[in-house]
C-alpha cells in the first residue's frame, strides 16, 4: 500500500470526461520476413501471460478517512487491460488514427490499473502497431516512452518479449517523492519555503517589471497570451494527426543557425499555427505563447527527472522565417537560463501555481474572462539512435499522444528516434476538428526555413504567358 503524493493526485483532482490526463504512444512495427500469420496474436498471447510490476498493479484506494493510495491488485486479469484489434478498412494509417482518437478521449477506469493496450492487426504496408496509455499520476511521458523504448531490443533475433510494465525505478521514485514530500507537507516545508519563496518573489518582480515597461524581460508574463482558437473549451472528442520530418534537416538548419534542434521544432510549429490561424479565423497581432517542457537537470546529477513548464513567447506574426528562429532562440535562450539559477524546488513550485491557476480558470469556466497561460504546448524528447526491434519486428515509427494542458487544445509532442523526428498532435475536436493541414503546415515550414536561409533552391517562379494580340 502507497500513499499518492499530492503531486500525483492533483493529475486525478483535476480530471473529468472531457480531460482526461494520460499520456500515450502509438508504435508501428513492420512484421518480420516470414512472419507466420498468427504472429501478432501470439505476440499478444504471450504479453498476456506476463504479470506487471508495480505501479502497473495498482488501483487507487480514496476513503473519507485517510488520503488516497495506491493499493496492489493481485493475480491482476490482463484480458481487461490488453487487447488485440483489427485496424479497419482500408487499414491504412489514417484509419488508425481514426480509432485512437476514440480510444485517447475515453478515460480510464479508476477502479482497476490505470493502464491499457491495444494491439493492431492488419495495418496497410505489412505492419502491425501497439496504442498504449496509461495515467499520468503513474508517471510523466518521459519515463513512460524511456520505458517503452528499453523494453526493445537493438538485436533482431532475440525474440523475448519486451514490456514497458518492468520495475520502477526506485532512484527515481525516491527523488520524486523526497521533492515533494519536501514541499507539501513534512517538517522540512519551513526551510524549503525559506529557498523557494524568494525566488518566486524575484520571478514575480520580473513579470511586475515587463507589465511596466521597465525591464524584466527574461520570462513572459503568465496569462498574457492572446486568445485563440486553439484555447476553445474542451469536449470529450478529439483529433489526432502525426508526422515524420527528416531529423538531418532540421539539424543542418540548427547547425547553420547556430541554434537548436529544439529551436527549430518551435519556429516550424510556431509557423504552422499562425498560417492555419490566418486561413481560418486570423492570427493575432501578439506572438503565440507555447509551454515547454525545461530540464532541470543540473551537472553531475545522474538521477531523477527533473523538469518544469517554461512559457515561451514564439516570433512575430509577421517576421520572415530567418527572424522568427533568432527571435525564438533568443527567447529560448533566456527562459533555459531564468530557470537555471532556480532551484529546482522553486522552478517546480512556479510550474505547479500556474498550471494550478489556469486548471482552476478551466474547472470554474473562467476561462474567457482571463488571458491564457499560453496558445500550445510543445515538447521534443530525445529517443535512441538505434534500430530497435519487437519480437524480431523492426520498429518503425513511435508517436507520442498526449494530454491537453488546462485551458489549451492543442499539444505538439516530437520524438527523434534515429534519423527521424517523430510528431504527434493531439487536439480539442470542437476547437480543431482536422489537424491535417496543422501537420501539412509543419512540413510546409520547414521547406521554407530551408528556403529563407539559403539551404534550398527558391521556387522557380513561372512565367505568365504572353497573350496573343487579336
Amino acid at each position: 500500500m502507497t500513499d499518492v503524493s499530492i503531486l500525483d493526485y492533483a493529475f486525478l483532482a483535476f480530471e473529468d470526461d472531457t480531460s482526461p490526463k494520460h499520456v500515450a504512444a502509438l508504435q508501428v512495427f513492420e512484421l518480420p520476413p516470414d512472419a507466420p500469420d498468427n504472429f501478432v496474436a501470439d505476440l499478444v498471447d504471450k504479453v498476456k501471460r506476463i504479470q506487471p510490476e508495480e505501479p502497473f498493479n495498482w488501483k487507487l484506494e480514496t476513503s473519507f478517512t485517510h488520503m488516497p493510495r495506491w493499493v496492489e491488485v493481485p493475480d491482476l486479469d490482463l484480458s481487461e487491460h490488453i487487447f488485440h484489434e483489427s485496424v479497419p478498412k482500408p487499414h491504412t494509417l489514417t484509419a488508425l488514427l481514426r480509432e485512437i482518437e476514440i480510444l485517447h478521449a475515453e478515460s480510464l477506469d479508476r477502479s482497476a490499473p490505470l493502464w491499457q493496450v491495444f494491439v493492431f492487426d492488419h495495418l496497410e504496408d505489412n505492419r502491425f502497431a501497439v496504442y498504449f496509455k496509461v495515467h499520468h499520476a503513474y508517471m510523466d511521458g518521459i519515463s513512460l516512452s524511456d520505458r517503452a523504448m528499453g523494453a526493445l531490443s537493438d538485436d533482431p533475433e532475440i525474440t523475448d518479449i519486451g514490456i514497458f510494465w518492468g520495475s520502477e525505478d526506485e532512484e527515481h521514485h525516491d527523488v520524486r517523492s523526497g521533492l515533494i514530500r519536501d514541499l507539501l507537507g513534512t517538517a522540512k516545508t519551513a526551510g524549503k519555503a525559506a529557498l523557494v519563496l524568494p525566488a518566486l518573489a524575484k520571478v514575480g518582480l520580473k513579470h511586475g517589471l515587463r507589465l511596466l515597461h521597465l525591464g524584466g524581460e527574461d520570462l513572459p508574463v503568465p496569462f498574457t497570451a492572446p486568445r485563440t482558437a486553439f484555447n476553445t473549451r474542451l469536449t470529450a472528442a478529439r483529433s489526432v494527426a502525426v508526422l515524420d520530418l527528416p531529423l538531418a534537416r532540421i539539424r543542418n538548419i540548427a547547425r547553420h543557425a547556430a541554434v537548436t534542434v529544439n529551436d527549430v521544432l518551435l519556429e516550424l510549429c510556431d509557423q504552422a499555427l499562425t498560417r492555419y490561424l490566418e486561413d481560418h479565423e486570423g492570427a493575432p497581432d501578439e506572438p503565440l505563447v507555447a509551454q515547454m517542457p525545461v530540464s532541470l537537470r543540473r551537472p553531475g546529477a545522474n538521477r531523477g527527472n527533473q523538469i518544469a513548464i517554461a512559457i515561451l513567447e514564439l516570433g512575430p506574426k509577421d517576421a520572415n522565417p530567418v527572424r522568427r528562429l533568432q527571435d525564438i532562440h533568443a527567447h529560448s535562450t533566456d527562459v533555459k537560463e531564468e530557470f537555471a539559477v532556480m532551484t529546482p524546488e522553486a522552478a517546480e513550485t512556479y510550474t505547479v501555481l500556474m498550471q494550478a491557476a489556469a486548471q482552476l480558470g478551466e474547472t470554474i469556466r473562467a476561462g474567457a474572462l482571463m488571458p491564457p497561460l499560453g496558445n500550445v504546448v510543445i515538447s521534443n524528447f530525445i529517443g535512441p539512435s538505434a534500430q530497435l526491434y519487437l519480437c524480431g519486428a523492426p520498429l518503425r515509427a513511435t508517436y507520442p499522444v498526449s494530454t491537453i494542458a488546462p485551458g489549451l487544445a492543442l499539444n505538439i509532442t516530437a520524438y527523434t528516434c534515429g534519423n527521424t523526428m517523430h510528431v504527434g498532435l493531439i487536439a480539442g475536436q470542437t476547437a480543431i476538428p482536422d489537424l491535417e493541414p496543422i501537420a501539412a503546415n509543419l512540413e510546409s515550414a520547414l521547406n521554407d526555413l530551408e528556403r529563407a536561409m539559403g539551404l534550398k533552391p527558391a521556387r522557380k517562379k513561372r512565367r505568365a504567358k504572353k497573350k496573343s494580340a487579336d
